[in-house]
């Protein structure tokens, strides 16, 4: 049987008081939690070990403009640490990603802080550069 290679993630999302759910399946683990009112997933693929993604998605407003919101997650892109933006426009939402390599992810654990605050960051960056 396979070792749980998300469970220092798990005991991370504990120490913080979060609540998270897992979802695993034949191709992937994944957790979903909630920080600060924003929902966040983790997922590690079976295929691929050591890849971590760490993560949330959000709805665009309705009335959003692609060629500009593009802009803003290309500039946003080349300036921010860690995150990477990726807009899903057929389904009118924006993807903030932090994509690791690592031995295990015993590893990201003292940085996990530092990973959702990069992430919560970029998110409000973009969508306060959206509305100006």
């Amino acid at each position: 049987m396979e070792a749980d290679r998300l469970a220092p993630l798990e005991a991370a999302l504990e120490e913080e008081g979060l609540l998270a759910t897992r979802d695993d399946d034949e191709n992937a683990l994944r957790i979903a939690f909630k920080s600060e009112g924003d929902r966040y997933f983790i997922v590690s693929y079976r295929d691929d070990p050591n890849f971590v993604m760490i993560g949330s998605g959000w709805s665009l407003p309705a009335e959003m403009q692609p060629d500009r919101a593009m802009r803003i997650a290309n500039m946003l892109n080349a300036r921010k640490k860690f995150v990477k933006i990726a807009l899903w426009e057929q389904e009118n939402d924006v993807l903030f990603t932090v994509e690791l390599c690592v031995l295990t992810p015993e590893e990201i654990r003292p940085h996990f802080g530092r990973i959702l605050d990069a992430l919560r960051d970029t998110a409000l960056e973009f969508f306060s550069e959206l509305r100006v």
